[in-house]
Parts: structure tokens; sequence; C-alpha cells
């Protein structure tokens, strides 16, 4: 009871940071805390409005629209996780979390098993598992790449095919495309780094060299920021933004001056 308590009261701190922030760093019209600060914010465009170029920015701006995107995402994902997990727990399940602390994984593989727990679970349970025991046994590294890839490409682009269901039956090729192509970039890009953080992970085990730096601040502070960078990129194709694939892959690539 005390910990479905204790989730419920975070939820809602973390709700009232959303909107703080969405007050400060966008204005939001709709926002009461908005309308507390008199309408003075930093007037910071959405990643949205830079891709489909309702706003314009600075390539500094785009890479701060980027990052504040992921931030946002993890919030919103959090709030939404907590207020289940705290009302399965006030019916007496004990279940972890859906979301603990992913902004603060130092590992591109501890970001995903912190972000979204249970749906990573199902991908590992249907897809990984069953690839793992079955493929490559004598190899080692092709075998670990094929699971993941199962899991976290395969299995994620099914779920993302289920969801598009509507366009699927009504026939619109064009719609289906445009739903989809973003998610199998992210779901590539997601699988390849959650495969290379395995492997890197595995090649630390025993290190006195990798041990010492995992105990040094700056070093931790780095791994934070290279983990933000790659799932703040990998994240930008799972927005669901209203922009034609080529507007998000023009846009992706003026990121890096191209």
């Amino acid at each position: 009871m005390l910990g479905a308590l204790k989730l419920i009261l975070l939820a809602l701190l973390l709700e009232l940071l959303r909107l703080v922030l969405g007050a400060i760093l966008y204005g939001d019209s709709r926002n009461f805390v908005t309308r507390m600060l008199g309408g003075a914010s930093l007037a910071l465009p959405r990643l949205n409005e830079l891709v489909t170029g309702q706003e314009t920015g600075s390539l500094m701006t785009s890479w701060i629209a980027i990052y504040l995107d992921l931030v946002g995402a993890t919030l919103t994902h959090a709030i939404h996780g907590h207020k289940w997990v705290s009302l399965l727990r006030l019916c007496g399940f004990n279940v972890f979390r859906n979301t603990y602390k992913p902004l603060l994984a130092q590992s591109i593989v501890d970001f995903w098993n912190r972000y979204y727990y249970y749906f990573k679970e199902l991908l590992v349970e249907f897809f990984f598992f069953p690839t793992y025991v079955r493929c490559f046994v004598t190899r080692p590294k092709l075998r670990m790449l094929t699971a993941v890839f199962a899991a976290a490409f395969v299995g994620n682009m099914y779920y993302h095919f289920l969801r598009a269901s509507e366009a699927i039956a009504e026939g619109d090729l064009a719609l289906v495309w445009k739903i989809l192509s973003p998610r199998m970039i992210y779901c590539f890009a997601l699988a390849l780094g959650i495969y290379i953080s395995m492997l890197r992970q595995q090649q630390r085990r025993g290190n006195a060299a990798a041990a010492h730096s995992r105990n040094n601040k700056f070093a931790k502070v780095r791994r934070i920021a290279g983990v933000w960078t790659f799932f703040a990129l990998v994240n930008y194709w799972n927005t669901g933004s209203t922009a034609s694939i080529a507007d998000q892959v023009r846009f992706f690539l003026s990121l890096f001056g191209l």
C-alpha cells in the first residue's frame, strides 16, 4: 500500500514537472503554469515544428529540441506507467515499475531495460529467447545478434505493424509507409545499439580499467551523455511526426551539417 501511494505521489510530481517545463521552455497556452508566469517563457520550438517547417532555428536549437523531446517522452511514459503500476499495487500485486530512472542509465541496454520494462520483457519472452535457444548455438556473437534483432527489430516492428492496422485494412499504402518507414529506422538503430552495448558490457567484465572507469564521476557523466545522445537520435524516428519521411531525413541530416 505504501509503495503504491509513493508511486502515485511520484507520478503527480512528474506531472507537475512536465507542466513547469512546458511553461518555461515552450510557453504552452493551455498550461496553467504558463498563466501563473504571465506568459513568460523561452519560447523554444518543439521538435515536430522544426521538422515540418512551422518554426525555424539554429543548429543548436535543433539539438536542444532533440534532447528535450527525449526528456518529454520519458516523463510522459513514466507518468503513464506509474499510474498503472500504482493501481496494480493497490490491488495487492507486487509488480516492478515500468519506468525506473532511464535518464541515469550508463549504457544503451540499461536504458532500454529501465525505460519500458514490460514491453521489453514481452519482446524478450516472445522473440529473444525463442531465437536465442534455436539459432546459431555454436556461434555466440551471431547468436546474440540474431536474437537481439528478432526482439528489438522484428518484434518491435510487428507491434507497430499491428498499431497501423486501420490504415492497412483501408489499403492506404501511402499512409502505411508514412507510419512504418520511420519506425523501421528506429527499430533497426535500436537493435544495433543494444547489440553493441551488450558486447561492450561483456568486454568490460573482469577488466580492472573498466571497473575504475565505472567509479569515475566524469566517466559516468560522459556515458550518460552518450546514452542520451543515442536515444535522442533514435527517439527522433519514434515520435510519430506529421512530416513526410523525406522531410524527416532532411532534418536528421541537417543535425550533422549535411
